[in-house]
């Protein structure tokens, strides 16, 4: 769980005497002035999945290929901030850590798994600065409490959205040459494993999807468009997560209009107006 260790700001290389005095095990990160020290502990699904990701991409690459992937310990440089993302892949010049940060400066490719603690910074300020990476090819956001992975794929300025589903679902990172069935990385959690002939479990959409997509497309957002979203049934969520992520560029206010089901136009409308978007 991801904890503010200071209220004030800092300057990046008084984080980097914190993390000198860190205890072995414990990982801070940094963004925008703030550090955030990385709860360990927690779920036994969180560790799991990571690990099981981690072998299974480790285990597809050739020996001696220009990729490397790397678990939690390994720090991401991604500008400014600092994190330790859950499963990294690094290709070509950034894949020697620098011996004296123990970190790299890039990524190809980056899976987080998802936890209520961090659920909301990994979809917001983490991904505003994943995606000015520019190596990162797939961003991957993988549930620990149901059978979802979410997709981001770079294509060309922009990025496209993937929501593997169905039994035989298969998450490609075509990248770095990886493809993975849900069901091998799913089988390190038995409450969501399939046995042979079962039908994986379907995703059923929700608000909090369609915020926190919203989020990664950088919509304008307040409390009263939130509270519409709210009122949002699986089907509208859906149509409306398609709409998102068609939208090409940063989006306006009014473009939410375009995403919100037809039922709720009136309101959305009298929102738009009240805050000078007539």
């Amino acid at each position: 769980m991801p904890v503010a260790l200071r209220d004030d700001f800092i300057r990046l290389d008084e984080y980097e005497r914190l993390c000198e005095a860190v205890e072995e095990g414990e990982r801070l990160e940094y963004i925008d002035g703030q550090v955030i020290r990385m709860m360990v502990g927690g779920s036994t699904a969180h560790p799991a999945l990571t690990q099981r990701l981690d072998n299974l991409i480790g285990d597809r690459f050739a020996p001696g290929g220009p990729c490397a992937s790397f678990r939690e310990t390994m720090r991401l440089q991604a500008g400014t901030a600092r994190f330790y993302p859950d499963v990294s892949v690094a290709c070509g010049d950034t894949v020697e850590p620098d011996p004296e940060t123990k970190s790299v400066n890039s990524a190809t490719v980056i899976l987080e798994v998802l936890s209520p603690s961090a659920e909301r910074c990994d979809r917001g300020r983490k991904w505003l600065k994943y995606k000015a990476l520019p190596d990162l090819r797939h961003f991957v956001l993988v549930a620990q409490d149901q059978r979802r992975v979410e997709v981001f794929h770079r294509q060309g300025s922009g990025w496209h959205y993937q929501l593997p589903q169905g039994p035989d679902a298969i998450l490609r990172l075509d990248a770095i040459g990886v493809e993975m069935r849900l069901d091998e990385f799913y089988s390190a959690i038995p409450m969501l494993a399939t046995e042979a002939g079962d039908l994986a479990a379907q995703v059923m959409f929700a608000p909090a999807q369609v915020s926190g997509i919203a989020g990664m497309k950088s919509f304008p957002s307040s409390p009263d468009i939130d509270a519409l979203v709210a009122e949002m049934d699986a089907d509208e969520c859906e149509s409306a997560i398609a709409s998102i992520v068609g939208l090409v560029g940063t989006p306006s206010m009014e473009e939410w209009k375009s995403v919100l089901p037809e039922r709720l136009q009136d309101r959305l409308d009298a929102v738009l107006g009240a805050n000078g978007y007539d």
